[in-house]
């Protein structure tokens, strides 16, 4: 079970890394931006990405599952954002906005799982798409 520790924990840094990351370069202050905002230890970072452990402490585990869920929910709210803006302009039966909007519909529920699988006392989010993202 500790590769598929190791196999998750490098895919959620990797998600982490690219989402954070600015421009070619910008890799290490990516990584000290993302323990500074989550907590993540840079050097944990470093390996998962450089030299693959063969095996996660939980404490890391965890903490990256708690960044990976709130940094997804960020990008899911942005994405939001963004439909809202294109429907105005664009208007809402334009191809971009029907793709984005499925790719919101699409992420609703997983998103909503992994939050609460974090922590159970969370209060279930509403159901629909634009409400649970652009609440948050």
């Amino acid at each position: 079970m500790p590769e598929a520790d190791v196999l998750r924990a490098r895919s959620m840094a990797s998600d982490l890394l690219s989402w954070e990351t600015r421009g070619p370069g910008d890799t290490a202050n990516a990584m000290r931006r993302i323990a500074t905002r989550y907590g993540v230890p840079y050097s944990a970072q470093w390996a998962l990405r450089y030299r693959p452990p063969k095996r996660v402490w939980s404490d890391i585990l965890k903490t990256l599952q708690a960044a990976h869920a709130a940094e997804r929910e960020r990008q899911l709210r942005k994405l939001a954002h963004d439909v809202e803006i294109t429907a105005r302009v664009a208007g809402a039966d334009h191809p971009a906005v029907a793709a984005a909007e499925a790719a919101l519909r699409a992420s609703d529920a997983p998103a909503r799982v992994d939050a609460q699988a974090l922590d159970p006392r969370a209060p279930a989010r509403g159901r629909g798409t634009a409400e649970a993202v652009s609440r948050g």
